[in-house]
């Protein structure tokens, strides 16, 4: 791909990934996950399907681990400890994408999906 594609989507990456910490700040439980999980689930859908892309697959590999937690949550309601791991999961994204990781992303991945391990599961 273009050195222009890589630009406009790593800049595209980055302003989602300010989005969701914006809607973050405004979140301070479960509860108002839920109740902002439409638009939490937008902006980690369009990650997932970019960063692949980029070559940036950890992170698109923890933006789809928190897609299907969301989009469980939309469909079914608060589920709990979903404002821990979700914030985590920003911040680890935001660090993978930043060349900043210092943290084993295999284990945050299997972290997430034993902590909803009733939702990867099914």
């Amino acid at each position: 791909m273009s050195d222009n594609f890589h630009k406009i989507a790593r800049q595209e990456i980055q302003e989602e990934l300010d989005s969701l910490k914006q809607i973050l700040l405004q979140c301070n439980d479960d509860n108002d996950i839920s109740n902002n999980g439409n638009k939490i689930e937008k902006h980690l859908h369009k990650i997932k399907g970019l960063a692949p892309m980029m070559g940036q697959n950890n992170v698109g590999e923890i933006a789809k681990l928190n897609d299907i937690i969301l989009r469980h949550i939309i469909e079914n309601g608060m589920l709990s400890g979903t404002h821990q791991i979700i914030n985590e999961s920003i911040h680890m994204m935001q660090e993978i994408f930043n060349d900043t990781n210092k943290k084993n992303i295999d284990e945050f991945k299997t972290k997430i999906c034993n902590i909803f391990s009733h939702i990867f599961n099914q």
